[in-house]
């Protein structure tokens, strides 16, 4: 399925619902509200994906687990939220960078998620 996007165009900092002035489906329309709405502080667009494909699990989380190279106790465990994070816990990515050993993965709670994190650290280092 081919990725749609919408263009959230606004002034300023978007911080709030609120500060969104219009939302269109094409670059050739921002680009028209553009010409004819600029006033002196120049319009921002945000490109995002409208009904992006995702992955989903109804019965585990998405985890990242943090290990120091060193030692076995994590240094966090995070649940994540994003698409981009959330394929990464599905394709269990271990990442090793700077004395860090970073696991995605997905699990049914926190201490699944750090034992089975702990069984792809320890592959990793021995």
């Amino acid at each position: 399925m081919r990725d749609h996007k919408v263009y959230i165009v606004f002034y300023g900092d978007y911080e709030h619902v609120h500060d969104i002035e219009a939302v269109f489906d094409s670059k050739e329309k921002v680009e028209a509200f553009r010409k004819r709405f600029s006033k002196n502080e120049k319009l921002k667009v945000m490109e995002v994906a409208f009904n992006p494909d995702f992955i989903c699990d109804k019965e585990r989380i998405p985890y990242l687990v943090n290990f120091d190279e060193q030692s076995r106790k994590p240094l966090e465990v995070i649940s994540l939220f994003s698409i981009e994070d959330t394929e990464l816990a599905f394709e269990e990515v271990v990442k090793r960078d700077d004395g860090t050993i970073s696991v995605y993965l997905f699990a049914r709670n926190k201490k699944a998620a750090i034992n089975a994190a702990l069984i792809k650290r320890d592959a990793l280092i021995h």
